[in-house]
């Protein structure tokens, strides 16, 4: 979809983003005078100030100017575009060329309305010239992680490596004095320069967490990628124990002790954006294994419309964050996208009209106009501790963490009950599990018919590459051995995934949501008083219309969104 310069309206930015309610008077005051100060853009000014978050303001740009909104990857960039606009012309009008196609130039522009920046790239290039919208952060990312890349990281990596090497040699089988080589300060010291860059190749392909894995002759390195560990690099013995007591010194840990499992938080930077990675440490046999979780700093906000949920689903979650009062639970184990459902519930409810608080261990994103807290319960400040103490601070809406215990659990049922909104997550296998779940960890069964709103259970699967996926040859088959009756009036297609330089050649390529959703009504109420089992509560839900988890992903499987095999790898546990 092209820009259409025509539709944007006369109003100058600060007057569009007031009337669609993204600023108030006071923060537009606010932005103009920094925006005088500063000499920058307005769209810029706001986000620096944190008054609008960045994907809202991208959003926004796109739909003043009909554009298409997009999320900049490495693989929708075609480095060949790129040169054709030079880097510091290309940060200077906050854009990047993404490819050239059907005789014309595909560009990303952080305010797409920007004529003057579209005429200069035009006269540059002498081609037409098509809009999408980006962030100004991923714009930024981008050019710099193509900076970044003159020389090849693999090789800088076996460099390193073998310069650690020699020096590890010449010290001896005892080595250096670790804890003193990891804590150098100086940007070129192998064992610094190592870390940092397998963080940073991690980071690039989208890993939510780098295993440092410990064997008898060597370390393993791998990355979770979509869900699934990915190998990478392989590092000597000899180098293995400076990695460990680097990994320590960056999360403040205890480089000599070895003996215990530790755990700890260190951030780095990536580009333009701060990741918090979580470090767990534990020791095996041939050494301490190291697992770093990745968090970025500020969220890539999904729309609930995003999620890939059904259009009854999302229209009931919809309805559900309406309510003045209740408890919405999400539902499923680690790595189920659990915090990105709950975080996209937040955006659709933030409307600066209700005061919305959090209870997190850890803050995995941070968000414009909530207030967050961090759980520490080496100082007290635990789940129950906080909810206490935030029901003094007159929230309208909570979002708590996780419901670990039998105190939060009651205080969270009990606050619905006096009026709030309460959005939580819990660890079961399907939705109807979460109500005995509850009645176990000592929350009066009476309490809940007037109090649960309902509960949305989820996994991940991985997506299909669209690059290079596969028609299945006779798909009704594979149906009909899973005893699957397709929805009437839909095409009984699958797909098979292939593989190509895009994907990694795994054949997938991002994950996406399947999807529960179990609303509470007057026919749970006696089965719950009477404390009825999970298969009681699958009935009911089934009976008003729920689909399982396990169908919604053959739903997803039929239209080309991901396969069967990963529906049944996410769900066979929850089916059998």
């Amino acid at each position: 979809m092209s820009a259409s310069f025509d539709k944007v309206t006369t109003l100058d930015l600060g007057e569009r983003l007031l009337n669609a309610g993204l600023l108030t008077e006071p923060q537009l005051e606010l932005a103009r005078r920094e925006q005088r100060l500063r000499g920058q853009p307005l769209s810029k000014v706001v986000v620096d100030l944190g008054l609008v978050d960045p994907e809202r303001v991208a959003e926004f740009l796109a739909s003043q100017t009909a554009t298409e909104r997009v999320s900049l990857t490495p693989d929708l960039i075609d480095p060949t575009a790129v040169e054709l606009i030079p880097k510091s012309l290309a940060r200077e009008l906050r854009l990047i060329p993404l490819r050239l196609e059907d005789g014309g130039l595909t560009v990303a522009m952080a305010d797409p309305s920007d004529i003057r920046a579209i005429d200069r790239v035009r006269q540059l290039t002498g081609l037409p010239i098509r809009i999408v919208a980006a962030t100004e952060r991923d714009i930024f990312d981008q050019l710099e992680r193509l900076d970044d890349h003159v020389e090849d990281i693999q090789e800088s990596i076996d460099q390193i490596i073998a310069t650690r090497e020699k020096e590890a040699q010449i010290y001896g089988e005892t080595g250096p004095d670790l804890e003193e080589l990891a804590e150098s300060t100086e940007g070129e010291a192998p064992t610094i320069s190592l870390v940092s860059q397998i963080i940073k190749r991690a980071v690039e392909r989208g890993a939510s967490d780098i295993h440092f894995e410990p064997e008898q002759r060597l370390m393993r390195i791998r990355f979770r990628i979509d869900g699934v560990l990915q190998p990478d690099v392989l590092i000597p013995k000899t180098v293995m124990p400076l990695v460990i007591a680097r990994l320590k010194v960056m999360a403040e840990l205890d480089v000599s002790e070895n003996r215990v499992p530790q755990d700890g938080r260190a951030s780095v930077l990536v580009g333009r954006r701060v990741y918090h990675l979580r470090v767990s440490t534990l020791p095996t046999a041939y050494g301490e294994s190291v697992v770093l979780r990745i968090l970025t700093s500020s969220a890539e906000f999904l729309n609930l419309s995003r999620l890939g949920m059904a259009e009854d689903v999302e229209a009931a979650i919809r309805e559900a964050i309406e309510r003045p009062y209740g408890v919405l639970i999400v539902t499923g184990p680690t790595g189920s996208g659990k915090s990105t459902t709950l975080y996209a519930i937040l955006r659709e409810v933030c409307t600066g009209e209700r005061s919305i608080f959090t209870l997190e261990d850890p803050i995995e994103y941070r968000m414009q106009g909530i207030r967050q807290t961090q759980i520490r319960e080496e100082v007290g400040l635990t789940f129950s501790a906080g909810l206490r103490a935030l029901l003094r601070q007159d929230p309208d809406i909570m979002l708590i963490g996780e419901t670990r215990d039998t105190e939060t659990a009651q205080l969270m049922v009990r606050a619905a009950l006096t009026g709030h909104l309460v959005f939580t997550t819990l660890h079961t296998n399907n939705a109807a599990g979460a109500i005995p779940r509850l009645i176990d960890m000592g929350v009066e069964p009476y309490l809940l018919p007037d109090s649960l709103i309902g509960v949305l259970a989820q996994r991940l699967v991985r997506k299909l590459c669209p690059q290079c996926q596969q028609l299945v040859e006779n798909p009704e088959q594979i149906l009909e051995d899973l005893n699957v009756t397709p929805p009437e009036g839909t095409p009984v297609q699958l797909w098979a995934p292939g593989g190509c330089m895009r994907c990694g050649n795994t054949g997938y390529r991002g994950r996406q949501g399947i999807f529960e959703l179990m609303m509470m009504d007057h026919r749970f109420h006696q089965p719950i008083v009477r404390r009825a089992g999970a298969p009681e509560f699958m009935r009911l839900a089934r009976a008003g219309g729920m689909r399982t988890m396990f169908e919604d992903g053959i739903r997803q499987a039929l239209l080309g969104v991901t396969t069967v095999q990963e529906v049944l790898r996410v769900t066979r546990c929850v089916t059998e």
